[in-house]
């Protein structure tokens, strides 16, 4: 082996793990790769048969031709997946904003666009779908809260429901596959309900990123804020990292005798110890061992990686106190591991309430762990007691930065100070063992060459 040759293959090594290096775990344990995004509010695939969202445009500055806001959904018509979209094309307040809808059956799209005569920043985008018997009919509606127009679409077969993997609202590249690059300033809100039996709730869990549509985006992050609202940002601290953002879980606290449940105006069941059930919104009465879970049939992507959120027994495992209200309340009872969600400086920042201290359990235990962000920072200190034959008690304080601008909307505790899997140290090990072998090697070669001069 040549000097040449060992420089060359050590660099190739040395870049090969400064690319491993970029592509670990993000903060909820998802991997991540290079390459474009969506931001906005997805939700799992349920069987609803509407969506609505209201759109706000605060600031669409970007290095590209500008965004459009993508409303989407799968649905199985005659055992196949129709795609359908809802698109709306924001030019600037006092500019009037283009529509389409997009649905793809028979092998290609049938689109409509058009340019309507209203302005402002603020827009609804509808789409509701029906089963009839002989097909689908599928509502489209754009308003500026004071207009609207109307577009009605059907689709001839049978009805099969929601599939795909996730639905929701974007903010992706204009069209045919484009994508848009985010710059300083961008701001765009996005608030969604999903439509149950005639009535339109919010979904059970919110996401961000995980892509629904052939356009992109990049230079961005979302947060869930309240009044059940997403916003999208500009933000390049990761730069062009794929990295899913989880923005909200069901959740599920014990406040006195009442039951409180997030993500706040989502549809619950609980189900009786006598077998009876009754759905609710927001808070219900406590029974113990009676069973809470969010309404419909749903998954969560990379539930293996997650506690199990989409069932509760209702029990009071965790006693919680906080220097923060969690749902209104500072002072309450967890029934199994899950995370709460509590309001940081304008945004839902979720904290993992189990029961993770000294597996002796003989006395009373304790353990203390600070996640640091910024020197600027407000504490939240929770303290978790588990109640089982002896009491095991356990303080976290979690400091977070004070900045609004977008820095941990996202869960955050899944994965914390270790960043690679045991996976990826031991393949680093092999790989820092090659490359000490190649150093070797190619000092032994420089030294043969050296007595050969």
């Amino acid at each position: 082996m040549s000097c040449n040759s060992s420089c060359i293959l050590l660099m190739a090594i040395v870049i090969a793990l400064s690319a491993l290096a970029m592509l670990t775990y993000s903060q909820i344990g998802i991997c991540v790769g290079i390459g474009p995004d969506d931001y906005g509010y997805e939700f799992p695939v349920m069987q609803i048969n509407g969506i609505n969202s209201t759109i706000t445009y605060y600031n669409i500055s970007t290095t590209s031709q500008i965004p459009s806001v993508q409303q989407n959904v799968c649905l199985s018509i005659n055992d196949s997946p129709i795609f359908v979209q809802n698109v709306l094309w924001y030019y600037g307040e006092d500019f009037h904003p283009g529509w389409g809808i997009s649905i793809f059956y028979d092998g290609s799209y049938h689109i409509v666009s058009t340019e309507l005569e209203m302005t402002g920043n603020t827009y609804v985008l509808t789409m509701v779908w029906q089963n009839n018997g002989s097909g689908v009919v599928i509502d489209f509606c754009l308003s500026n809260i004071t207009w609207k127009d109307d577009i009605s679409k059907y689709v001839p077969g049978v009805y099969g429901g929601v599939v795909g993997t996730n639905s929701g609202t974007v903010v992706v590249g204009y069209g045919n596959g484009s994508t848009a690059y985010f710059a300083p300033g961008f701001n765009v809100s996005i608030s969604s309900e999903i439509k149950v039996n005639d009535k339109w709730y919010v979904p059970p869990a919110i996401f961000s990123g995980f892509p629904n549509t052939g356009e992109s985006a990049v230079y961005g992050r979302a947060y869930l804020a309240p009044r059940n609202t997403v916003f999208v940002v500009y933000n390049n601290t990761r730069n062009m990292l794929y990295e899913p953002q989880i923005l909200a879980l069901p959740s599920l606290i014990i406040s006195g005798n009442k039951v409180l449940v997030f993500p706040f105006n989502s549809l619950w069941v609980i189900k009786y110890p006598n077998g009876t059930s009754s759905i609710f919104v927001n808070q219900t009465e406590y029974v113990e061992g009676a069973e809470v879970y969010p309404y419909g049939n749903f998954s969560l992507p990379y539930d293996n990686l997650l506690p199990n959120v989409t069932q509760f027994k209702l029990q009071k495992l965790y006693h919680v106190v906080s220097e923060v209200r969690i749902y209104g309340s500072n002072n309450f009872w967890v029934p199994q591991e899950e995370y709460v969600f509590t309001l940081i400086n304008g945004s839902y920042e979720p904290i993992l309430i189990n029961g993770s201290t000294s597996k002796n359990i003989t006395t009373t235990t304790s353990s203390t762990s600070t996640l640091t962000s910024s020197t600027n920072a407000s504490i939240l200190t929770l303290t978790v007691t588990k109640t089982i034959t002896e009491t095991v008690t356990q303080t976290k304080t979690i400091v977070l930065p004070d900045e609004t601008f977008i820095t941990l909307h996202e869960v955050t505790t899944v994965v914390t100070t270790v960043i690679q899997s045991d996976y990826f140290k031991k393949f680093y090990e092999l790989v820092a063992a090659v490359v000490i072998a190649e150093v070797i090697i190619l000092l032994i070669f420089r030294k043969k060459d050296g007595k050969n001069t």
